[in-house]
């Protein structure tokens, strides 16, 4: 049985996303998303302790591969990220990003949109020398890899259901299709590559608990990030 504690401050969270989402529902559209993104940033940053950090920009990765705008990019604690003297958004290498969040006002009027940033993001790749990382309940040495980040998408509105939003995943082509997607109205969750479901406080839960996977699960890296000056033509020192 779920714990009571638990449930109703999940829902209090989820009711107070939802309300501020809905305060700023008649300002303009730049201004509207801008809210939205940073509303969901602030939660991340204090649902999620330090060293986590989340911020917003572009993904790039050592193939030449660079994502669009991406509205959430959550960081490993342990490479370097690039900002803008004076501005909020950075530049990620790919090898410092545990997960990306693309932010929707409805999910399912605007899915045609989360395709778009998906297919943009999702051959992005961390290139590794070496890392030490979670498989399942082992814990493992993998030598010289590439791996993908996790793409999540989230709206404040969508899909009232579990099975209906599973269904909208499953019939977007995989070149498309972002691993997870969350409703904050229903608190419908689908997580596909962890197979967590939930519905209401649950699906929130499930929600922070493959975030949490995906940020922790690898616990130290070495990447060669030499690798995005020597492909661009530039010999590094």
């Amino acid at each position: 049985m779920a714990d009571t504690q638990l449930v109703q401050r999940l829902e209090g969270i989820r009711k107070i996303l939802l309300a501020h989402h809905a305060a700023g529902a008649m300002l303009p559209n730049a201004t509207k998303g801008n809210e939205r993104e940073a509303l969901l940033r602030e939660f991340l940053t204090k649902v999620f302790p330090p060293p986590i950090r989340f911020g917003s920009g572009a993904v790039i990765d050592q193939f030449e591969r660079i994502s669009g705008q991406i509205d959430v990019v959550a960081e490993f604690p342990f490479f370097p990220s690039f900002p803008t003297p004076g501005a909020a958004e950075r530049l990620y290498l790919a090898e410092s990003v545990s997960f990306a969040i693309e932010v929707k006002s409805n999910l399912a009027a605007q899915w045609s949109q989360v395709e778009h940033s998906a297919e943009a993001f999702l051959p992005l790749r961390r290139t590794w020398s070496g890392h030490l990382e979670f498989h399942g309940q082992t814990l493992g040495v993998s030598e010289a890899s590439t791996s993908r980040v996790p793409f999540v998408a989230i709206g404040y509105g969508g899909f009232g259901s579990v099975e209906a939003l599973e269904k909208r995943l499953n019939e977007t082509p995989e070149e498309r299709r972002p691993d997870a997607a969350l409703v904050l109205e229903s608190g419908a969750y689908v997580g596909l590559l962890t197979g967590s479901r939930g519905i209401g406080a649950a699906g929130l839960f499930a929600f922070c608990i493959d975030a949490t996977h995906f940020a922790t699960n690898v616990l130290m890296a070495s990447p060669n990030l030499t690798g995005y000056f020597q492909t661009n033509g530039h010999a590094a020192d």
